[in-house]
């Protein structure tokens, strides 16, 4: 009886800890002008049937997608439009329009089409509305709205646009005051509560009476309604100003007050009651902050505005509203929009607190370890805490400080614990060197570094700690290498590294060390893994190979971390993780996860396994889930209720309850990972922008409500944005889209909201974007919009019928004209041969009579046959002497030809001495202006007086843009004389060698520029010349690097596609530099084209980026959809169509 006592206890304190919890960890968001918000008062919150917010404040009404805000404002000279820019509530009725109630413009119906119709005093007189403040909006039924105002209640008419009034008039209501602040319906039907300046009303529809509450106030005083709200229950609750909160039960009418102030009089404006889970609510003040109200009617938490991070903006809260992503919108007044997720804090949250008992001694947390007796210690840069074992209300732990500056006995950092096979306590104190912990008297037994003692430990700094199957201890420490400590003769032995042997250890700084499954001793350093051979007393190195790999991918090795299944895991410092694999014959090979796998960071801090064998990462930029078996990643960050989105090497710990504890600078996460749910709101996709460029460089925007977009055959180029309807974390939202006819795979977007598509074919397509919610839960819910390309007049389906038939027409109208002109010219020719007949006949006497004249012209005839041949010598004669003038003719063809070869080959000659002085010049060139760079740096350094200081300086700057001039010219005459071959590679390799060309020597590329990629996995292929490829991103992340905004770390994203279709490679470089301006698009490809004086650049990047895309075959523009950064569209023919590139220097 009393186990099962104990067990009742139990569960229902551990119900009350989960149901406390959301509440007690509950982090603001918010929204501003700073955002967007037309301004930072909002009174009015609703979120659409389509899944939009819109906020009403004093200065316009807003409709937000998750990424943008578009307001609309009252125009002067646009009777369509908001009729006055300060905004009191909103309503959406059954058929989607949205009723917007104003103070001073009256009421409003949007229809969805970007028109308001208005609903004025001025406008309708008699049967209109009565006043134009409008402060609540309620429908009774499919026709009729009610409306309260500062001159009483009001009744629509919605299809006959008409009202009727009801006032404090004894015959038309009868209400206590004119000035309705709050209405509601009631529980019994056509009944409405109404709360005005004075006191509470119960509005009759049927027979238009009204019952007032005068005793609300035990004292009968008149009470300023400002809210209303009944709940599930039938209870009744009352917002006042200056009175606090009344509730009164269903059939009750006894009104309850709740105290909300430590003052007698709770002089508390509330403003605000909106139902919370449970039949909780949530009262907003005006002045006090957010009160959290539970089942019970007590008040359980107060949420205010401080200088802590994530909490209220301001404590004047004026609307409340619930999306159905189960987020709080909490409108103010004057710290515009918070909103918050009772769901999305995943992990509890330990910060320390100097003005809060029993926290963290420091919100920086280094390391986590739990002793075989289950107590927990936490080290931070105020020394060692211990949890107690009591814990408060909420379930909140409680913290102890043992060792450091909170228990006076130390002033240093707590960096590490261990605990031995002989259950002695070892921490490790930064600077410190290593100490014994006697738990029962507090000391410490300190052993540190002696330079002067080469048997003492080698540095005083200490990164971990294992222990060897003898009891020994392994210690890794922080420029010391490696020592081994003898408990017995209290020794330590030294392992660092020995250039001369290739056999020692291979860096100094080492960080993890683990023994494996088989035994073997394994040591991470800032070079590589090292694996220990006893019998030689040395070390096996493993490390990065750019030709293999399956190497380690990285050498920064700062965790090792052996999982329940005997596999070892391996977080680098950049590279993200390795598994360890090993084959049958015994070699060691690595699998590689980055972020291109879904890892949010490639800087490993920790890891750690869960009871599912689930492993749980953090790294310094937010903390992810592992499933080993599916390689699948979840990231979580601040939003989840991260300490923040950096934790600190080595500080994460499983508890022997299963509690996953993890640490960074901003305190402690705690967390069992069988509590950590992915939300389960599946959102919708709206389509919010449609951009269209045609040939004509043109932009067209659309309204987002077409069901079908039509595109002409010169819009080269059409962007789209969309938006998911989940507001948790919207910059966790990922996206996929396809264009079905085109594309017919999903394309992962990320959480990118725009994308684009450029030159489509004639014909009829299927727009699919599908999203995930805030948890990357992805939803079935697509949205689809139909798009059709009208293709030109002379490739439609008409005009081809058209020109098929018109070239009937004239074959038949040929065939009929042949056919007249035969029978014309038959006729003809019938005539003619009577007529030549005839004269055939009289031909005929007139040869017979000619007959003898023709003997005598024979004799004739034979004479001057002989004339003839006379003649025909003479011509024979002269066809020699022509054959011979031949012949000379052709000798002096021959003669000129050989004179233009020879000139050929001069000139061919010439050209390329001109290409030899060109090359050799710009070589020789770059070594004088080397020398001169070096001179002034040296003259530089040595001090000179200020004014030879600015012209050595001046005389430096020439030097580098002669340089970087002559750098080039060598290129682009490289790319004139390059044959480009075609080999299969991995673009990431291209990528990294063009990066590494404009990062210096030894130098992290992060810390130069931050590149996203979409569409580039590290097995992503592409068939093209390697060299040109590389020239052409090389130039455009010079490109970048140079027109980065000031202050700001060069930021690009890189999008790739491989379109089957169009047999292209289609490659966007963006970067968000300071831009390139309209006018100068079309001319940043031109030779030395520099937009001012004070460009950088010296105008042949791009040019020769140009040309090694042409010699390519491909295309590159400056793409104008993308407004917000500079992007190059880069497209390639597959496989690389290589043309000469004509352009000379």
């Amino acid at each position: 009886m009393t186990n099962v006592f104990r067990i009742i206890c139990f569960l229902s304190i551990s119900f009350r800890m989960f149901a406390q919890e959301p509440y007690e960890q509950m982090r603001f968001n918010s929204y501003s002008v700073d955002d967007g918000l037309s301004q930072n008062i909002v009174e009015a919150i609703l979120q659409d049937s389509e899944g939009f917010m819109w906020f009403g404040t004093q200065d316009g009404l807003n409709r937000f997608d998750g990424g943008n805000f578009r307001t609309y404002y009252f125009k002067i000279d646009d009777s369509t439009s908001l009729s006055n820019n300060y905004v009191k509530v909103l309503y959406e009725d059954p058929k989607g329009n949205i009723w917007v109630g104003t103070y001073g413009g009256g009421l409003n119906k949007f229809d969805r089409k970007e028109t308001f119709v208005r609903y004025t005093a001025e406008s309708q007189k008699a049967n209109g509305i009565n006043d134009n403040v409008v402060y609540n909006i309620v429908q009774t039924d499919e026709n009729t709205l009610w409306m309260g105002t500062k001159s009483g209640l009001n009744q629509m008419n919605i299809r006959e646009e008409s009202f009727s009034h009801y006032t404090a008039e004894k015959d038309k209501g009868d209400l206590v005051n004119n000035v309705v602040y709050a209405l509601i319906k009631a529980e019994e039907a056509n009944k409405l509560w109404v709360g005005t300046r004075n006191g509470l009303d119960l509005f009759d529809i049927k027979t238009k009476t009204t019952t007032h509450f005068p005793k609300v106030k035990q004292d009968g005083a008149s009470i300023d309604v400002r809210d209303l709200y009944l709940d599930d229950n039938g209870t009744l609750w009352i917002a006042t100003k200056g009175d606090g909160v009344f509730f009164k039960e269903r059939m009750d009418n006894t009104f309850h007050h709740i105290k909300l102030s430590t003052d007698d009089e709770d002089p508390v404006y509330a403003r605000k009651i909106y139902p919370g889970d449970n039949s909780s609510v949530w009262i907003g003040t005006f002045g006090e902050g957010l009160f959290y109200v539970n089942s019970d009617k007590e008040v359980e938490f107060t949420f205010k505005q401080s200088n802590k991070i994530s909490t209220l903006s301001e404590d004047r809260v004026v609307a409340m509203y619930k999306d159905e992503a189960s987020n709080y919108w909490v409108g103010t007044h004057g710290g515009g929009l918070n909103y918050f997720n009772l769901e999305a804090n995943k992990f509890k949250h330990y910060t320390a607190r100097k003005d809060e008992p029993n926290t963290l001694s420091h919100s920086a947390v280094n390391y986590i370890y739990e002793d075989k007796g289950g107590q927990i210690y936490v080290a931070t840069d105020a020394g060692i805490d211990i949890i107690t074992n009591d814990s408060d209300k909420s379930g909140n732990l409680k913290f102890k400080n043992i060792i450091g500056s909170a228990s006076e006995k130390l002033d240093d950092r707590g960096w590490l614990l261990y605990e031995d096979s002989e259950n002695t306590l070892w921490v490790g104190l930064w600077n410190y060197g290593l100490s014994k912990y006697d738990r029962k008297t507090g000391k410490l037994t300190s052993y540190t570094h002696d330079p002067d003692d080469k048997s003492s430990i080698g540095s005083n700094y200490i990164e971990s700690i294992e222990e060897d199957e003898i009891g020994n201890l392994w210690i890794g420490l922080i420029g010391g290498g490696l020592d081994y400590y003898d408990k017995q003769s209290g020794t330590f032995k030294h392992y660092v590294n020995d250039k001369d042997n290739p056999s020692s250890l291979s860096n100094n700084r080492v960080h993890a060390i683990t023994y494996d499954s088989k035994g073997r001793l394994w040591v991470g350093t800032d070079f590589g893994l090292n694996l220990y051979d006893p019998s030689t007393d040395g070390f096996k190195h493993f490390q990065y190979n750019a030709d293999d790999s399956l190497s380690l991918n990285y050498d920064i090795v700062r965790v090792l971390y052996m999982d329940s299944n005997g596999t070892m895991w391996i977080g680098t410092g950049g590279g993200g993780i390795s598994k360890m694999v090993e084959t049958d014959d015994g070699d060691i090979r690595f699998q590689h996860f980055t972020t291109s796998d879904g890892l949010p960071n490639n800087n490993i801090a920790a890891i750690v396994e869960d009871d599912d064998h689930k492993l749980w990462i953090t790294t310094f930029q937010g903390m992810a889930s592992f499933n080993p078996i599916t390689e699948e990643f979840r990231s979580y960050s601040t939003n989840d209720g991260l300490q923040g989105q950096e934790f600190i090497r080595r500080s994460a710990f499983k508890s022997s309850d299963g509690r996953i504890f993890m640490g960074g600078y901003n305190g402690l996460n705690v967390f069992h990972p069988s509590n950590i749910q992915d939300a389960t709101y599946e959102p919708d996709v709206r389509l919010v922008g449609v951009d269209i460029f045609n040939n004509k460089k043109t932009k067209k925007r659309l309204d987002f409500h077409e069901d079908t977009i039509l595109l002409k055959h010169n819009d080269y180029l059409i962007s789209f944005e969309v938006a998911a309807t989940d507001y948790t974390s919207v910059n966790d939202n990922r996206y996929a889209y396809r264009l079905v006819g085109f594309d017919n795979e999903w394309v992962d977007n990320k959480n990118r909201r725009h994308f684009s598509y450029t030159n489509l074919p004639a014909g009829d397509y299927k727009l699919q974007v599908r999203a995930t919610n805030s948890d990357g839960v992805w939803s079935p819910n697509t949205m689809s919009v139909s798009l059709s390309v009208i293709p030109p007049f002379w490739q439609t389906l008409w005009f081809q019928v058209f020109v098929v038939l018109l070239g009937g027409l004239v074959i038949f109208g040929y065939i009929r004209w042949r056919i007249y002109n035969l029978r014309k010219s038959k006729q003809k020719l019938k005539t003619l041969v009577g007529e030549r007949t005839k004269e055939i006949e009289q031909v005929n006497q007139r040869l017979l009579k000619n007959q003898s004249l023709v003997n005598e012209q024979k004799d004739q005839i034979s004479l001057q046959h002989e004339e003839i041949m006379k003649q025909n010598k003479i011509i024979q004669k002269q066809n020699d002497e022509l054959k011979l003038a031949n012949i000379q003719l052709e000798q002096t063809v021959k003669s000129r030809t050989k004179e233009l070869r020879e000139t050929n080959r001069e000139l061919f000659a010439s050209n390329h001495e001109l290409d030899t002085f060109f090359y050799r010049a710009a070589h020789d060139l770059k070594g004088p202006v080397s020398t001169i760079l070096g001179l002034t740096y040296l003259a530089l350094k040595d001090g000179p007086d200020k004014q030879m200081h600015e012209y050595l300086r001046k005389m430096d700057d020439t030097a580098k843009r002669m340089s970087e001039i002559l750098f080039n010219l060598q290129k682009i005459n490289k790319i004139k004389h390059t044959n480009a071959e075609i080999s299969e590679f991995r673009l990431m390799d291209v990528i990294h060698q063009a990066l590494k060309d404009n990062i210096p020597d030894n130098e992290q590329i992060e810390q130069f520029i931050n590149c996203d990629y979409y569409g580039v996995e590290d097995d992503t292929l592409i068939k093209c010349d390697f060299i040109l490829l590389k020239i052409i991103f090389s130039n455009l992340f010079s490109n970048a690097l140079k027109f980065s905004k000031p202050g700001e770390k060069t930021k690009v994203n890189i999008q790739f596609r491989s379109n089957e279709q169009s047999k292209t490679y289609r490659i966007v470089f963006e970067d968000f530099g300071v831009g390139i301006p309209e006018e100068f698009r079309d001319k940043v490809f031109d030779m030395f084209f520099i937009a001012n004086d004070r460009n950088p650049g010296t105008g042949l990047g791009l040019y020769s980026t140009k040309m090694a895309v042409k010699k390519l075959g491909g295309s590159i523009i400056v793409d104008p959809s993308f407004e917000s950064s500079s992007a190059f569209l880069v497209q390639i023919p597959f496989p690389a169509v290589v043309e000469e590139v004509e352009e000379t220097v």
